[in-house]
């Protein structure tokens, strides 16, 4: 028998005496991450569903304080339902199921009372967009009768101010999820009843002095109109908004 036969064999067992240690290792890893759910109270199979969740979660990119938390609530919510006879996979369904939901929740549904301030600030922000351009632009447009009309900046974020807090509540008035104390015909007339204040407002901020209703250069407005333009655009696509015009 040739050196090179003796040589490969010993390098070949060397190659599997080495894959049985890395193996071997994994195995015993293994059963330590699967001892932190063995007896804390769990069933056999819904420790057993925690630790191949546990496994699973821990290939995604999910940062580690966020899975911790998923698994510690996961555990007490498993330890609770198992009181009424429930298992892991009655409350989540599959293991991939659970992570992705984990790691891609799906959005909380729209609850305009819970979202109030939320979509108050929004519309808030929207026609206060609305408002700067209309105002900036329309003052390079042609007239006869002189200058166009121009809105003072405070007379502009009150109006804005107002449209904010009310069209979260004309929205609520009319959401098929809530239960309306009033008729559609009384919502209707009161709706009517906010723009007509909405008007009054808008009408006698105009008319503030200037000393406390100064009107911009229409440059700064349509400035301004732009800024609040992404900023609105960056609170609708942020934020969960229920209760906006757009």
């Amino acid at each position: 028998m040739s050196s090179n036969d003796e040589t490969k064999r010993n390098a070949n067992a060397k190659a599997r005496e080495k894959n049985a240690q890395v193996h071997q290792d994994r195995d015993h890893a293994a059963k330590i991450v699967h001892s932190q759910f063995d007896n804390i109270g769990l069933t056999k199979r819904n420790a057993d569903y925690m630790f191949k969740f546990n496994q699973a979660l821990g290939s995604t990119k999910l940062p580690a304080d966020k899975k911790n938390e998923a698994v510690q609530t996961m555990v007490q919510e498993l330890l609770e339902g198992q009181k009424s006879g429930k298992t892991a996979r009655n409350m989540w369904g599959t293991v991939d199921q659970k992570v992705e939901n984990t790691v891609h929740p799906p959005a909380r549904p729209a609850d305009p009372k819970r979202d109030y301030w939320k979509n108050a600030g929004y519309n808030a922000i929207l026609f206060l967009t609305i408002f700067f351009l209309m105002y900036g632009i329309i003052y390079f447009l042609p007239t006869k009768g002189g200058a166009q009309p121009m809105m003072g900046i405070t007379g502009i974020f009150i109006s804005a101010a107002v449209a904010g807090l009310g069209i979260p509540i004309v929205t609520m008035m009319f959401a098929p999820n809530i239960q309306h104390r009033y008729s559609i015909w009384i919502r209707i007339i009161l709706v009517i009843l906010f723009l007509a204040v909405w008007m009054g407002i808008f009408t006698v901020s105009s008319i503030l002095p200037p000393v406390l209703n100064p009107v911009l250069s229409p440059y700064v407005y349509i400035v301004l109109g732009v800024l609040s333009g992404v900023g609105s655009f960056y609170v609708k696509r942020h934020y969960n908004i229920t209760g906006g015009v757009f």
